[in-house]
């Protein structure tokens, strides 16, 4: 929300900074606005994805439903396209919140949480997605911050249909090996379209408003 004298980047942490900085918007601004433009086009994609199972699952039907795999209802979800899309979600969603949490930070370090802490409070399960999926596969790395199981989990196909939204991470794996057992459970589920919608009340309550409009 921009007024002559501020604008507010986050409606809930009350993130307030001097100037209509989006008009015009320049470096970091114009950052947050490219970074908004892609989350929204992503958001619309997988909402259609969204909706084309919900018709075909029975949207009169309120008991769960979960689809993984070639289930039929998926024919003619672009999958690999949408498991994409998560990832590219993934790391503008943690760039644009991070870079909102830096700007608060800069101007009050002693009460504003550091840029990753921010982040591990907003969105903490796309936080995990993007460590250890999106950003590269936890496979390929022999990161000490990465167990056997997330490992396994980062490079499987990911993608599923949990009750009205895909999601990814839907599953959870524990993993026994050389007499070690380790589990997945730090890579959670989550949906672009639910994680989106939630952004907007956060950070574009206008753009709410049009959506239910």
């Amino acid at each position: 929300m921009n007024s002559a004298e501020h604008t507010v980047l986050d409606h809930i942490d009350n993130i307030v900074v001097p100037g209509c900085v989006f008009e015009p918007p320049a470096n970091e601004y114009w950052a947050l606005v490219c970074l908004q433009h892609g989350m929204h086009y992503l958001y619309r994609q997988a909402c259609q994805c969204d909706n084309a199972v919900k018709q075909r699952v029975n949207p009169n039907d309120n008991r769960k439903y979960f689809g993984l795999g070639n289930v039929p209802e998926f024919q003619g979800i672009p999958k690999a396209l949408l498991t994409c899309s998560f990832h590219w979600y993934a790391i503008s969603a943690c760039n644009y919140v991070r870079t909102v949490g830096a700007i608060a930070y800069r101007q009050d370090p002693k009460k504003r949480p550091n840029p990753s802490r921010y982040v591990e409070k907003v969105i903490p399960e796309v936080l995990a997605f993007r460590n250890k999926v999106a950003a590269h596969f936890a496979w390929s790395t022999t990161n000490n911050r990465d167990n056997d199981a997330e490992r396994l989990v980062s490079i499987m196909p990911q993608l599923a249909f949990t009750n009205d939204s895909f999601h990814v991470a839907a599953l959870s794996c524990t993993l026994r090996k050389a007499g070690k057992e380790s589990t997945s459970e730090t890579i959670q589920a989550w949906s672009i379209c639910k994680v989106h919608e939630e952004l907007q009340k956060r950070y574009w309550p206008r753009e709410e408003n049009k959506s239910k409009s």
